[in-house]
């Protein structure tokens, strides 16, 4: 009985840890050293500028952070995904989408729950648009615990 528990255990961890495996291949997460003439960051800023700086992720954003996460916008969703594929470096989306989270914590209007929601809304935008990387693990000056 005790081998079939120590087995049955080992087996488990094996599991766990192939789907952690590919669970963090589909995860991007992203630094940004303010670099003007890094091609790379430059290369980012106009993508950011012809998807119309990601308007209606930041506007679906703002809306989610504000309803229960129940509820749908399903509107905004598609504008925001339109704009996010427009996007065609997948760092570049992650890039783009913190650059909107930070705009909003900038103005100050989302605090605390809704600046939470904002964020975790923000990272998870490339998977619901169905687009790469699944999640962006966005880091932001502020604390939002």
């Amino acid at each position: 009985m005790g081998r079939i528990m120590i087995v049955g255990g080992a087996i488990s961890l094996a599991i766990l840890f192939m789907a952690a495996t590919v669970c963090s291949s589909r995860i991007m997460t992203i630094t940004i050293a303010e670099d003007a003439l890094n091609p790379q960051t430059q290369s980012c800023q106009q993508q950011f500028q012809q998807a119309q700086q990601l308007r209606s992720c930041q506007q679906f954003l703002r809306q989610r952070s504000q309803y229960d996460e129940d509820q749908q916008i399903p509107r905004e969703v598609q504008q925001c995904c339109n704009q996010l594929e427009q996007i065609q470096d997948p760092q570049c989306r992650c890039e783009g989408l913190m650059k909107v989270v930070q705009n909003e914590e900038q103005t100050g209007q989302v605090q605390g729950r809704q600046r939470q929601q904002m964020l975790q809304t923000a990272q998870n935008l490339p998977g619901l648009c169905r687009l790469s990387p699944q999640r962006c693990e966005i880091q932001t000056v502020r604390s939002f615990f």
